[in-house]
Formats: structure tokens, sequence, C-alpha cells
């Protein structure tokens, strides 16, 4: 698994609130008002296998953006768990909302954008602990 393949399926399967793909720019500026210096350029490099080895801030700040762990791009049993969750939601599970519109965000708008990043990032974690907790769901 390339770093590519994993950003790319990212992109296939985390889609903005109208059901749209993100574009690098929507996500470049996501990252950049997260405190992620990023240009869209660059990440349509990653996505294209064109750059590889992004920094870690960089790695940490996608994983966060499509609510995902960092393991994702970089452990092959996470990015398997990971990619087998995505493809086939779980029964009744439901999608952390994401962006300017998440609930999440709605309750502290006098936080940075980073912070606010910050706390959906770990509401994702915590989702995904649930998600390890039920039967046949050991990705370790």
């Amino acid at each position: 698994m390339s770093f590519a393949e994993a950003l790319t399926f990212l992109y296939d399967k985390r889609l903005r609130d109208d059901g749209k793909p993100y574009s690098d720019r929507d996500v470049a500026d996501a990252l950049q008002a997260a405190g992620v210096d990023v240009s869209h350029s660059y990440l349509w490099m990653l996505r294209k296998g064109r750059k590889d080895h992004p920094r870690t801030n960089i790695v940490t700040g996608l994983a966060a953006f499509f609510h995902v762990p960092a393991g994702f791009f970089l452990d092959r049993p996470v990015y398997d768990a990971w990619r087998k969750r995505l493809a086939t939601p779980a029964e009744g599970s439901v999608p952390v909302p994401r962006g300017g519109h998440s609930i999440l965000r709605r309750g502290f708008e006098g936080m940075s954008d980073r912070s606010q990043s910050l706390l959906e990032a770990l509401a994702a974690h915590v989702h995904e602990l649930e998600g390890d907790d039920r039967p046949g769901n050991q990705y370790e």
C-alpha cells in the first residue's frame, strides 16, 4: 500500500456534507486553518504518487481531517482494518459530521479552528474505540 493509495481511498470514501468529493483545495484550506502548512498542489502530488513521505504534521492533519488514525497511512494492518470499515459501514453506525456543520463544533464557536479540529479528532478516536469493543473488531 502506498501513501497515494491510502490518501486517494479517503478522498473517494469521505465526502463533503453535500455528498461531493473534497478537492485538494478544500483539504488544504482545512489543514491550513488547523495550522498545517500545506498547499493544494502538494496534496495533489501526494495523491498521484509524485511525492511521498510527507511531514508528520501533514500525516496527522490528514488523519484528523478524514477521521482515521494516523496509522492508516503508515501501518498495513491499520490500513486494511479501516479500509474494510469505510468500504462497508457497520450496521447502525453514523458517520462523524464534517467541517463547519459539525454538531460538535457548534457547541464551541469561540474556540480556534485548531482546537475544534482536535475535538473532532478526539470524537473520531472515541468512535473508533467504541467500534473496537464490538465483537469481531480486534484490529491488532
